[in-house]
């Protein structure tokens, strides 16, 4: 009976842990999203930040499969969004060529 209880508590533990890596990921990804949307460049330190945690997190969500299908396709949309986001800073070239307004 002992076993059962233990496999219980953790399975239960893995539970808890699985939501807890759930919503840290999903905090992250917003934050990295958010640093993506204010980087003037693709050499800017806020672009740096967001891109470890794109290759972090991508790298990562193949490992979850086990997890409910519903969480798993908001990290992927979520992760999918930051990618776009990655490819629309402009590089440095891009901003000496654009035309100013005077």
């Amino acid at each position: 009976m002992g076993a059962i209880v233990e496999f219980s508590k953790l399975a239960e533990l893995r539970g808890k842990t699985d939501r807890d890596l759930s919503r840290i990921l999903g905090t992250e990804l917003d934050r990295a999203l958010a640093l993506a949307n204010v980087a003037a460049t693709k050499q800017s330190v806020f672009r740096a930040q967001a891109e470890v945690v794109y290759t972090r997190t991508k790298a990562l969500l193949p490992k979850l499969a086990g997890w409910d299908a519903g969480e798993l396709a908001a990290l992927e949309a979520k992760l999918k969004e930051l990618g776009m986001a990655l490819d629309l800073v402009p590089g440095t070239m891009d901003l000496e060529e654009a035309p100013t307004c005077f």
